[in-house]
């Protein structure tokens, strides 16, 4: 008779994981954050290939590349200028629709994690 581990046959815990939905009045403005998000996502390639790691905001030097020129190291604030003003922006936007909808980005975000999640206003269903 084979005997396991309690951790071994014990399913992982999920962590559950409550969002904030908001669904928006305007396709104008889901397609300005998903322009902007675009934008973030394209950008941050550029990043992580520099050696910048999205998850802790930390850069890994050995992965940074070796310029032979002023010029090239300009190109590369220049890229990462760039990145900054990206994520600045989506933030910017991101902050303007939580007080736009009335989010209350303190109390409630806490108790969800930090998520939220915007949808398109086609995201409703009127089926009655």
């Amino acid at each position: 008779m084979i005997t396991k581990k309690k951790s071994e046959t014990a399913a992982p815990e999920r962590k559950h994981l409550r969002r904030i939905i908001v669904i928006l009045d305007h396709i104008i403005e889901y397609n300005r954050l998903k322009e902007l998000a675009d934008l973030v996502k394209y950008r941050s390639k550029l990043m992580s290939y520099y050696g910048l790691d999205l998850k802790t905001g930390k850069w890994n030097t050995k992965q940074f590349p070796v310029t032979q020129t002023d010029a090239q190291m300009e190109g590369i604030k220049s890229d990462i200028r760039t990145y900054n003003k990206a994520v600045r922006d989506f933030n910017m936007y991101e902050e303007f629709l939580v007080r736009k909808y009335c989010i209350d980005i303190v109390g409630q975000a806490y108790k969800v994690d930090g998520v939220i999640v915007f949808h398109p206003p086609s995201a409703i269903s009127c089926h009655l």
